[in-house]
Protein backbone atom coordinates (compact mmCIF):
# COMPACT_ATOMS: atom_id res chain seq x y z
CA UNK A 1 0.00 0.00 0.00
CA UNK A 2 3.04 2.32 0.78
CA UNK A 3 4.46 1.18 -2.23
CA UNK A 4 1.48 2.63 -4.25
CA UNK A 5 0.96 5.83 -2.88
CA UNK A 6 5.02 6.51 -3.64
CA UNK A 7 4.09 5.77 -7.11
CA UNK A 8 1.17 7.49 -6.78
CA UNK A 9 3.11 10.59 -5.64
CA UNK A 10 6.30 9.92 -8.18
CA UNK A 11 3.42 10.31 -10.75
CA UNK A 12 1.82 13.61 -9.38
CA UNK A 13 5.09 15.28 -9.14
CA UNK A 14 6.44 14.22 -12.31
CA UNK A 15 3.43 15.67 -13.93
CA UNK A 16 3.50 19.03 -12.00
CA UNK A 17 7.21 19.28 -13.05
CA UNK A 18 6.02 18.34 -16.90
CA UNK A 19 3.43 21.44 -16.43
CA UNK A 20 5.74 23.91 -14.87
CA UNK A 21 8.33 23.21 -17.33
CA UNK A 22 5.69 24.08 -20.21
CA UNK A 23 4.37 27.06 -18.89
CA UNK A 24 7.85 28.15 -18.60
CA UNK A 25 8.66 27.47 -22.10
CA UNK A 26 5.81 29.52 -23.26
CA UNK A 27 6.11 33.22 -24.45
CA UNK A 28 6.11 36.23 -22.03
CA UNK A 29 3.15 38.63 -22.67
CA UNK A 30 0.74 38.82 -26.01
CA UNK A 31 1.57 37.35 -29.09
CA UNK A 32 2.02 39.75 -31.75
CA UNK A 33 1.23 38.43 -35.63
CA UNK A 34 1.16 41.42 -37.76
CA UNK A 35 4.33 43.75 -38.87
CA UNK A 36 4.23 47.41 -38.18
CA UNK A 37 4.89 49.82 -40.35
CA UNK A 38 8.53 51.54 -40.96
CA UNK A 39 8.62 54.66 -43.42
CA UNK A 40 11.34 57.29 -43.81
CA UNK A 41 9.67 60.10 -42.72
CA UNK A 42 12.61 62.79 -43.08
CA UNK A 43 16.03 62.41 -44.89
CA UNK A 44 17.83 66.01 -45.53
CA UNK A 45 21.10 67.03 -45.87
CA UNK A 46 22.00 69.46 -42.25
CA UNK A 47 25.11 71.18 -42.88
CA UNK A 48 28.17 71.61 -45.21
CA UNK A 49 32.06 72.49 -44.50
CA UNK A 50 34.77 71.66 -47.01
CA UNK A 51 35.33 68.61 -45.09
CA UNK A 52 32.21 67.51 -44.38
CA UNK A 53 28.45 66.35 -45.26
CA UNK A 54 26.21 66.20 -42.42
CA UNK A 55 23.06 64.23 -42.91
CA UNK A 56 20.11 63.52 -40.41
CA UNK A 57 17.29 60.81 -40.85
CA UNK A 58 14.08 59.99 -39.18
CA UNK A 59 12.48 56.59 -39.32
CA UNK A 60 8.57 56.70 -38.48
CA UNK A 61 7.59 53.01 -36.87
CA UNK A 62 3.78 52.58 -36.63
CA UNK A 63 2.46 49.45 -34.35
CA UNK A 64 -0.31 47.94 -36.55
CA UNK A 65 -0.83 45.53 -33.73
CA UNK A 66 -3.37 45.78 -30.65
CA UNK A 67 -1.15 44.88 -27.97
CA UNK A 68 1.92 47.06 -27.48
CA UNK A 69 4.88 45.62 -28.79
CA UNK A 70 8.92 45.66 -28.20
CA UNK A 71 11.56 45.79 -30.78
CA UNK A 72 15.01 44.12 -31.06
CA UNK A 73 16.99 47.16 -32.77
CA UNK A 74 17.50 48.66 -36.27
CA UNK A 75 20.69 47.69 -38.76
CA UNK A 76 21.28 49.86 -41.36
CA UNK A 77 23.65 51.26 -44.29
CA UNK A 78 24.26 54.21 -46.09
CA UNK A 79 25.28 54.10 -49.58
CA UNK A 80 27.05 56.98 -51.67
CA UNK A 81 26.25 56.81 -55.23
CA UNK A 82 24.55 52.83 -54.97
CA UNK A 83 28.60 52.45 -52.91
CA UNK A 84 27.78 51.33 -49.68
CA UNK A 85 29.96 53.24 -47.40
CA UNK A 86 29.25 52.15 -44.23
CA UNK A 87 26.88 50.22 -41.65
CA UNK A 88 25.69 50.49 -38.09
CA UNK A 89 23.11 49.20 -35.63
CA UNK A 90 20.99 51.05 -33.43
CA UNK A 91 19.15 48.88 -29.74
CA UNK A 92 17.82 52.15 -28.41
CA UNK A 93 14.15 51.52 -30.21
CA UNK A 94 11.17 52.10 -27.25
CA UNK A 95 8.49 49.50 -26.70
CA UNK A 96 5.87 50.82 -28.83
CA UNK A 97 1.84 51.39 -27.63
CA UNK A 98 -0.94 49.31 -29.75
CA UNK A 99 -1.89 51.41 -33.02
CA UNK A 100 0.91 53.96 -31.58
CA UNK A 101 3.93 55.61 -33.64
CA UNK A 102 7.79 56.41 -32.91
CA UNK A 103 10.52 58.25 -34.06
CA UNK A 104 14.21 57.34 -34.25
CA UNK A 105 16.43 59.56 -35.31
CA UNK A 106 19.86 58.83 -37.07
CA UNK A 107 22.43 61.36 -37.63
CA UNK A 108 25.37 60.90 -39.61
CA UNK A 109 28.18 62.67 -41.86
CA UNK A 110 29.83 62.12 -45.18
CA UNK A 111 33.56 63.00 -45.50
CA UNK A 112 34.40 64.64 -48.56
CA UNK A 113 37.68 62.77 -49.23
CA UNK A 114 35.09 59.47 -49.34
CA UNK A 115 33.48 61.46 -52.52
CA UNK A 116 36.82 62.32 -53.91
CA UNK A 117 37.57 58.49 -53.58
CA UNK A 118 35.02 57.53 -55.87
CA UNK A 119 36.40 59.62 -58.59
CA UNK A 120 33.79 62.67 -58.05
CA UNK A 121 35.01 66.02 -58.87
CA UNK A 122 33.22 67.99 -55.99
CA UNK A 123 33.49 71.54 -57.72
CA UNK A 124 31.96 70.50 -60.26
CA UNK A 125 27.39 70.74 -60.62
CA UNK A 126 27.21 67.42 -60.06
CA UNK A 127 24.89 66.22 -57.01
CA UNK A 128 25.73 63.91 -54.01
CA UNK A 129 22.99 61.66 -54.11
CA UNK A 130 23.21 59.46 -51.00
CA UNK A 131 20.53 56.28 -49.84
CA UNK A 132 19.84 55.28 -46.45
CA UNK A 133 18.65 51.65 -46.21
CA UNK A 134 18.06 49.20 -43.19
CA UNK A 135 15.83 46.69 -41.21
CA UNK A 136 13.65 47.15 -38.07
CA UNK A 137 13.31 44.06 -36.03
CA UNK A 138 10.46 43.26 -33.62
CA UNK A 139 11.28 41.05 -30.87
CA UNK A 140 12.09 37.04 -31.27
CA UNK A 141 9.20 35.54 -29.49
CA UNK A 142 6.92 37.50 -32.01
CA UNK A 143 8.62 35.53 -34.97
CA UNK A 144 7.94 38.11 -37.05
CA UNK A 145 10.73 39.18 -40.42
CA UNK A 146 12.22 42.19 -40.08
CA UNK A 147 11.09 45.06 -41.87
CA UNK A 148 12.84 46.91 -44.36
CA UNK A 149 13.36 50.90 -45.33
CA UNK A 150 14.82 53.22 -47.82
CA UNK A 151 15.27 56.81 -48.79
CA UNK A 152 17.46 58.41 -51.58
CA UNK A 153 18.24 62.18 -51.20
CA UNK A 154 20.10 64.20 -53.75
CA UNK A 155 21.98 67.60 -52.71
CA UNK A 156 24.99 69.65 -54.62
CA UNK A 157 27.56 70.15 -52.24
CA UNK A 158 27.84 73.57 -51.65
CA UNK A 159 30.81 76.11 -53.39
CA UNK A 160 33.06 77.66 -51.13
CA UNK A 161 32.50 81.28 -51.86
CA UNK A 162 34.95 83.56 -52.99
CA UNK A 163 36.70 86.01 -50.51
CA UNK A 164 38.72 89.66 -52.17
CA UNK A 165 40.32 91.60 -49.88
CA UNK A 166 39.27 95.18 -51.48
CA UNK A 167 41.33 97.40 -48.95
CA UNK A 168 40.65 99.72 -45.21
CA UNK A 169 39.83 103.04 -43.78
CA UNK A 170 40.49 104.43 -40.45
CA UNK A 171 43.27 104.49 -38.26
CA UNK A 172 44.79 100.62 -37.96
CA UNK A 173 43.75 98.57 -35.07
CA UNK A 174 41.52 101.17 -33.35
CA UNK A 175 37.48 100.56 -33.01
CA UNK A 176 37.20 103.02 -36.43
CA UNK A 177 38.94 100.78 -38.50
CA UNK A 178 37.36 99.33 -41.23
CA UNK A 179 38.38 95.94 -43.23
CA UNK A 180 36.72 95.91 -46.72
CA UNK A 181 35.76 92.53 -48.46
CA UNK A 182 34.08 91.25 -51.27
CA UNK A 183 32.21 87.75 -51.14
CA UNK A 184 31.04 86.13 -54.09
CA UNK A 185 28.49 83.51 -53.51
CA UNK A 186 29.97 80.35 -56.64
CA UNK A 187 27.11 78.56 -56.33
CA UNK A 188 23.50 77.96 -58.35
CA UNK A 189 21.31 78.68 -55.23
CA UNK A 190 21.41 81.93 -52.72
CA UNK A 191 23.00 81.51 -49.67
CA UNK A 192 22.36 83.95 -46.61
CA UNK A 193 25.36 84.87 -44.43
CA UNK A 194 24.43 84.15 -41.38
CA UNK A 195 27.38 85.09 -38.99
CA UNK A 196 31.20 86.22 -39.48
CA UNK A 197 33.38 85.33 -36.76
CA UNK A 198 36.74 86.44 -37.37
CA UNK A 199 39.92 87.21 -35.43
CA UNK A 200 43.08 89.46 -36.60
CA UNK A 201 46.56 87.50 -35.90
CA UNK A 202 48.74 90.74 -35.24
CA UNK A 203 52.21 88.90 -35.15
CA UNK A 204 51.06 85.82 -34.18
CA UNK A 205 48.10 87.34 -31.42
CA UNK A 206 44.93 86.78 -32.16
CA UNK A 207 42.46 89.68 -31.61
CA UNK A 208 38.34 89.64 -32.58
CA UNK A 209 36.59 91.48 -34.60
CA UNK A 210 33.40 92.00 -35.80
CA UNK A 211 31.08 91.83 -38.83
CA UNK A 212 29.27 95.10 -39.19
CA UNK A 213 26.05 93.85 -40.64
CA UNK A 214 23.39 91.45 -39.60
CA UNK A 215 22.34 88.82 -41.98
CA UNK A 216 23.53 89.46 -45.92
CA UNK A 217 21.29 87.71 -48.48
CA UNK A 218 24.33 86.42 -51.34
CA UNK A 219 22.51 85.95 -54.57
CA UNK A 220 24.24 83.24 -57.30
CA UNK A 221 27.63 85.08 -58.80
CA UNK A 222 27.13 88.04 -57.67
CA UNK A 223 29.42 89.64 -54.98
CA UNK A 224 28.33 91.23 -52.26
CA UNK A 225 30.27 93.47 -49.83
CA UNK A 226 31.09 93.15 -46.29
CA UNK A 227 33.10 95.12 -43.61
CA UNK A 228 34.75 94.15 -40.63
CA UNK A 229 35.50 96.03 -37.43
CA UNK A 230 37.83 96.28 -34.79
CA UNK A 231 36.47 95.29 -31.54
CA UNK A 232 38.39 97.28 -28.59
CA UNK A 233 38.63 97.40 -25.15
CA UNK A 234 41.26 98.94 -22.79
CA UNK A 235 42.90 95.65 -22.21
CA UNK A 236 43.52 94.74 -26.11
CA UNK A 237 44.99 98.14 -26.77
CA UNK A 238 47.31 97.64 -24.09
CA UNK A 239 47.55 94.68 -25.73
CA UNK A 240 47.78 95.20 -29.50
CA UNK A 241 50.59 98.41 -28.13
CA UNK A 242 52.80 95.98 -26.19
CA UNK A 243 52.81 93.54 -29.51
CA UNK A 244 53.76 96.26 -31.62
CA UNK A 245 56.37 98.09 -29.51
CA UNK A 246 57.86 94.53 -29.14
CA UNK A 247 58.32 93.53 -33.17
CA UNK A 248 59.89 95.60 -35.76
CA UNK A 249 57.64 94.38 -38.76
CA UNK A 250 54.16 94.31 -38.71
CA UNK A 251 52.37 91.02 -40.39
CA UNK A 252 48.73 90.51 -39.94
CA UNK A 253 46.58 87.94 -41.21
CA UNK A 254 42.62 87.75 -41.09
CA UNK A 255 41.03 84.30 -39.75
CA UNK A 256 38.10 82.58 -38.60
CA UNK A 257 34.63 80.83 -39.71
CA UNK A 258 32.06 82.10 -41.86
CA UNK A 259 28.64 80.58 -41.41
CA UNK A 260 25.75 80.41 -44.11
CA UNK A 261 22.25 78.78 -44.42
CA UNK A 262 20.97 77.46 -47.75
CA UNK A 263 18.24 75.24 -48.83
CA UNK A 264 19.96 72.27 -47.86
CA UNK A 265 21.84 73.09 -44.14
CA UNK A 266 23.69 74.94 -42.43
CA UNK A 267 27.15 75.86 -44.68
CA UNK A 268 30.47 76.28 -42.49
CA UNK A 269 33.67 77.58 -44.00
CA UNK A 270 36.38 78.44 -42.52
CA UNK A 271 38.46 81.37 -43.09
CA UNK A 272 42.18 82.33 -43.54
CA UNK A 273 42.69 85.64 -45.76
CA UNK A 274 46.82 85.30 -45.37
CA UNK A 275 46.70 84.33 -49.43
CA UNK A 276 44.59 87.06 -50.21
CA UNK A 277 46.61 89.51 -48.26
CA UNK A 278 49.90 89.43 -49.36
CA UNK A 279 49.15 87.87 -52.53
CA UNK A 280 51.18 84.35 -53.71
Amino acid sequence: MMAMRSAAALCAAAACALLVGACASQPQGPMVDVQPTVTVSSFQSTSFSPTLVKYEAKVLIHNNAPTDIEFRGVDYAVDLFDTELFTDSFSGVRKTRANGDQTVTFPFQVAVKDIVNQGIDVLSEQNITVTFRGEVYTAKRYGLDPVPFTATVSVPLPRVPDVAYLGSEGDPLTDAWRLHFSVTNTNAFPVTLSSVKTFLVLNGKRYSMVHTHGQTDLQPGVATPVDLQMETSPGKALSMALNLAANRSLHWNLTGQVTCSTQYGWVYIPLDLEEALYGD
